[in-house]
């Protein structure tokens, strides 16, 4: 009887490997095809050597799923590579005291538009290259160059957000442009469209979304860690051109999709002091900070990883 089962299941075991290798094969006749048919096009035109022997390789490689599979294995290496290991440490920022302060009016302004003198000069990556700047020293005439709907400038402690915050006439152009406005699958940090640029609203929401290389809102993953509760002082700092104000975060939490949350006025003081109630008991840690209908907050919201549900983070305006 054991016999006879181990018989089975090496027939299954034979069957699954056999089956996967010509699955395999399929698919690298079909990948290498094309190149040995562009090469030997490319023979009969130009009647080059080096073509017949190009051609030849990828003929041979038709045969070779090894071959296929190895590319399959780099290509998504690669993949991981740049889209989750392409952060480095010094992207972290920390809202210290000289964030907080007035701005410092004795230091020349960095220029947005300049990439010799505010950005590493091989940085392509819009998100990285804004997030090497210096919070105090944003020209906001500059950053309007670049694009007017540039309303604000926002920081996170102890993240990668310290980038641009632009606002559109709906909650939908810049999930998927940049700031300067080129058609981008990782669009930008964008104001809602109901909200006041002055922050004047009792909630301004800032949306951005929840990139695998920790850009945009990816970051904000850091404030659910217990680590980063433990040692982060929890501010936020949002400039605009006219006024700095600092944010205290009283709540973050995991959540399915809904409206509730992103509310931005009140016709009633209770009706705001039940809303900040119930964002404050939905907090996975316990930030021991009392929020009031006096309070002014602001709320970012970006997607969990698994893209179904919302990672939301709520702050309100503190005095420093």
């Amino acid at each position: 009887m054991i016999k006879f089962v181990g018989k089975i299941l090496k027939f299954i075991i034979d069957s699954i490997q056999l089956g996967f290798y010509y699955i395999c094969l399929v698919f690298s006749k079909g990948f290498f095809f094309y190149f040995y048919v562009f090469f030997l096009l490319l023979e009969k035109i130009l009647h080059l050597s080096i073509f017949t022997k190009i051609k030849s390789y990828f003929k041979n490689k038709q045969n070779n799923p090894a071959a296929f599979l190895m590319l399959v294995f780099i290509f998504y290496v690669g993949v991981f590579l740049y889209s989750y290991l392409y952060v480095s440490k010094s992207d972290i920022k920390y809202v210290d005291k000289e964030v907080i302060q007035e701005d410092i009016v004795d230091k020349p302004k960095q220029s947005i538009a300049s990439d010799k003198d505010t950005y590493k000069s091989n940085e392509i990556n819009l998100f990285r290259k804004y997030g090497q700047m210096d919070i105090n020293q944003v020209d906001f005439s500059d950053l309007k160059e670049v694009n007017p709907d540039a309303v604000a400038w926002i920081m996170v402690d102890g993240t990668n957000v310290n980038y641009p915050v632009v606002q559109s006439g709906d909650n939908d152009y810049y999930l998927n442009h940049d700031i300067k406005k080129n058609l981008k699958a990782s669009g930008w940090t964008f104001m809602d469209y109901r909200n006041s640029i002055n922050l004047v609203d009792s909630n301004t929401i800032f949306y951005g979304h929840n990139l695998l290389n920790k850009t945009a809102f990816g970051s904000l993953s850091n404030v659910f860690e217990e680590k980063w509760f433990k040692n982060s002082n929890h501010y936020i700092v949002i400039r605009t051109e006219n006024v700095r104000y600092v944010y205290q975060i009283f709540s973050c939490y995991y959540i399915d999709p809904e409206i509730y949350y992103l509310q931005t006025n009140f016709y009633r003081d209770s009706d705001y002091q039940e809303f900040l109630n119930t964002l404050k008991s939905r907090s996975k840690f316990d930030f021991g900070l009392d929020v009031s209908a006096n309070d002014k907050i602001i709320t970012l919201s970006t997607c969990t990883d698994d893209n179904k549900g919302r990672k939301v983070v709520h702050a309100k305006r503190v005095d420093i």
